[in-house]
């Protein structure tokens, strides 16, 4: 009798293979899981921090535009009240829930932040000497008037491990040396 060969598989191979074929998937499946997850927390962290670079920008911006001196009455370390060239006025502040608002007419507030964790704002005379508010928490418009740079510091913060603190001080722009003469208006 001829004696005949199998051409085939075993049983025992085909499951050796399908049992390594799924190892290999699952390790496969994990790593791409993994880089998965790593690119959304730096795409939440990359929003973050641009969110609140955007924020202390746009206050520096409207910082600089501050027309003159006396109109940083009514500002304090928790606000900032400021009227640029066009005597528009321009309100920073934080609300209860820790939010950073602007409004552009002192009435509608928009977030420019909802990390922001803390903010001071420091006044400082001609011969850089901090100003501090004898009325309360505000500056009086006395006050006011003698303010020559302000610092303003932002810290923001997401969770526990991912803070950003941005500091800077601003010397108006639109601020003009000595006291303003009756040939100015």
């Amino acid at each position: 009798m001829k004696s005949i060969k199998s051409k085939g598989f075993t049983m025992i191979e085909i499951v050796i293979v399908i049992v390594i074929a799924g190892i290999i998937g699952s390790m496969a499946a994990s790593l791409l899981y993994q880089g998965a997850e790593m690119y959304v927390e730096e795409t939440n962290r990359q929003g973050f921090v641009s969110e609140s670079r955007s924020a202390f920008w746009r206050l520096m911006r409207e910082a600089q535009g501050q027309r003159s001196p006396g109109d940083f009455d009514q500002s304090g370390q928790e606000n900032l009240y400021l009227r640029n060239a066009k005597n528009l006025p321009r309100v920073f502040q934080t609300n209860s829930e820790s939010e950073f608002e602007f409004s552009l007419d002192g009435s509608n507030y928009n977030d420019l932040s909802t990390y922001l964790s803390s903010n001071s704002f420091y006044f400082y005379n001609n011969v850089f000497s901090d100003i501090t508010p004898s009325a309360g928490s505000v500056l009086s418009l006395t006050e006011a008037e003698t303010v020559h740079m302000t610092k303003l510091g932002l810290t923001f913060q997401k969770n526990t491990d991912e803070t950003l603190s941005l500091t800077s001080y601003i010397y108006p722009i639109n601020f003009r040396f000595g006291k303003k003469m009756s040939y100015h208006d």
